[in-house]
């Protein structure tokens, strides 16, 4: 992803996760998007406290716009390693996306010298609610909320 086409790739991309997510879960799922960014850190954290740290850490920013966050993420692109889009929230009218990056500046030495030259990667997710095993049966988009 080149940094000039960062802002439309990122489009292509919330439209990519919010098909996903409309086909996963029950709830209705907002093309009115916001969105909030997370640098990736490497923790000792297990997965619940990963999501407790994650939701205190989110209710505290306010969401942006696209061209906010495109703003942004340019102006720290060459550190990106990899761009994760994921649903935060799904409300009635709104949806909220969390971007989470993962800076080269993380990576170890030796990795890093074979990627500093690198485009950073993109990637949508849906966090699915462990135990989920049933791929017909839908879940809440919400469920990392309670």
């Amino acid at each position: 992803m080149k940094r000039e086409n960062l802002e439309q790739n990122l489009k292509e991309a919330t439209s990519s996760l919010l098909e996903m997510a409309k086909n996963s879960c029950w709830n209705k799922i907002s093309d009115n998007t916001r969105y909030l960014i997370s640098e990736i850190k490497n923790d000792e954290l297990n997965a619940l406290d990963k999501r407790k740290d994650r939701k205190r850490k989110n209710d505290k920013k306010i969401s942006k716009s696209l061209e906010q966050i495109s703003s942004e993420l340019r102006d720290i692109y060459e550190n990106l390693y990899d761009i994760n889009l994921y649903i935060y929230k799904s409300e009635k009218d709104n949806t909220i996306i969390e971007i989470q990056y993962y800076p080269k500046s993380s990576l170890e030495s030796e990795f890093y010298e074979t990627v500093k030259n690198n485009e950073p990667m993109l990637h949508c997710k849906i966090a699915i609610p462990p135990g989920y095993n049933d791929k017909k049966e839908k879940f809440d988009v919400n469920w990392e909320l309670n």
